[in-house]
């Protein structure tokens, strides 16, 4: 995956570059202090990821991103959570508040990693809704996945990730229609990037909900119904 850096603070540039030589399949092309900088060398080796701050002279984030005819998958660094709405209507996978830890960097490169995964393999991607049971069609494949196996959704900007004790499951879609379709009142939304099937958690932190192994952020704007699953339980 060739990237570009977009930041005016020099030490989180380096930060950047930093956690991402530990992941051989990263290929810096450009790392820039200022947007308008950076706009040949995205031209010029159509990156597959951009890490972008938002707050910068000249021009933030937000519109440099704005500005590029086809931008790259953009994952966003920034030290400015009021953005985050703005950035994700952009469609951006990820939004990274600093100071970034190298285990936050490596779980937000896993993300880039999983898009284009799917991205890559897939032929056509869909799904229907039975009574019980969500029907996906996966390239050639036909999966028939019970309702109630479903541990949770994890949002890849267009596609959706369902998640079962056995196995990872795409459908083409946002996690907003993803939830829709489902019409099960168990599947909540707890995150911007991730809902869960109430039934199967297994504890609420204060910041995470956890199922079997795995752990759910929560997002600041879903407290109050993270709460209300507290109460139910």
């Amino acid at each position: 995956m060739k990237y570009i850096v977009v930041d005016d603070n020099e030490i989180d540039r380096l930060l950047i570059e930093t956690y991402a030589h530990a992941h051989p399949e990263l290929q810096l092309k450009g790392s820039f202090e200022h947007p308008l900088e950076a706009i040949e060398a995205v031209n010029q080796h159509t990156p597959d990821l951009l890490f972008l701050d938002i707050e910068m002279p000249m021009m933030n984030g937000v519109d440099f991103l704005r500005s590029l005819h086809q931008p790259p998958l953009c994952i966003f660094i920034t030290s400015h959570p009021v953005f985050a709405l703005e950035a994700f209507e952009l469609y951006a996978l990820d939004y990274v508040l600093k100071p970034i830890t190298e285990a936050r960097f490596n779980a937000t490169v896993q993300r880039a990693k999983n898009f284009f995964e799917i991205r890559q393999n897939a032929i056509e991607y869909k799904h229907q809704i039975e009574q019980d049971s969500v029907v996906i069609q996966e390239g050639y494949d036909t999966h028939r996945i019970h309702l109630a196996d479903i541990l949770y959704l994890e949002a890849l900007k267009d596609y959706t990730c369902i998640y079962t004790t056995q196995r990872r499951y795409v459908t083409l879609g946002n996690i907003s229609r993803t939830i829709e379709s489902l019409n099960q009142p168990v599947f909540t939304r707890v995150h911007r990037s991730y809902a869960i099937n109430s039934r199967h958690i297994d504890s609420i932190m204060d910041n995470k909900i956890r199922i079997l192994e795995t752990e759910i952020p929560i997002g600041k704007t879903y407290r109050n119904i993270v709460n209300a699953l507290r109460k139910q339980s």
